[in-house]
C-alpha cells in the first residue's frame, strides 16, 4: 500500500500541462519568433554576397572597375526595399541596403600572378521586431578576395 501523501498525488492525466511542457512551448515560440526576425536578415546578406561574387567574376573580362562598382551598388540596392519617408515627409520605398560606391573598397592587384581582386564593404541593415515596436540596426560586412585568371577547361575542340 502506498503512503497517504503519494496516494493523493496522481500523475498527470492525458491532456494536462506540466511546467516542463509550458517551458518547451515557450522555447519553441521564442525560437520561431527569432527565426522570423533574423532569417530574412541573413538571407539578404547571402544575396548581397552572391551579387558581389557575380560582379567579381565579371571583373575577369571587364576592366572598367568604376562602372562595375556602380552597377554592383545599383543591384544591391534593388535586392530588397522597405517603407520609408522622403525629405518632404511623403511615404516612399527605400532600399534595405543603401550601398554607395564610396563605401566599396575595390582593389585590383595585377602585380601578382595570378591577378587578384579584393572587394570589401560594410552596410547597416535595420532589424524590425514585430509586436515589440522595436527597430535595431546590425552592421554586416563583405570581405572577398578572388583571382582574376580565366579558367582553362582543357584543350579546345
Amino acid at each position: 500500500m502506498l503512503p497517504a501523501s503519494s496516494a493523493s498525488r496522481r500523475p498527470l492525466e492525458r491532456g494536462q500541462f506540466s511546467w516542463v511542457t509550458a517551458l518547451l512551448v515557450l522555447l519553441v515560440a521564442g525560437a520561431g519568433y527569432l527565426g522570423f526576425v533574423w532569417i530574412p536578415v541573413y538571407t539578404l546578406h547571402f544575396e548581397v554576397k552572391q551579387v558581389t561574387r557575380d560582379f567579381m567574376n565579371r571583373a575577369i573580362k571587364d576592366r572598367a572597375d568604376e562602372r562595375l562598382v556602380g552597377q554592383l551598388c545599383t543591384k544591391v540596392q534593388s535586392l530588397a526595399r522597405t517603407d520609408g519617408v522622403d525629405a518632404s515627409g511623403e511615404p516612399v520605398r527605400v532600399p534595405m541596403v543603401d550601398l554607395q560606391p564610396e563605401m566599396v573598397t575595390w582593389e585590383r592587384d595585377t602585380s601578382v600572378k595570378p591577378a587578384m581582386l579584393h572587394v570589401e564593404f560594410e552596410y547597416v541593415r535595420p532589424v524590425v521586431y514585430p509586436f515589440l515596436d522595436r527597430v535595431d540596426e546590425v552592421t554586416l560586412a563583405i570581405d572577398l578576395t578572388q583571382d582574376l585568371e580565366v579558367p582553362t577547361w582543357g584543350p579546345e575542340r
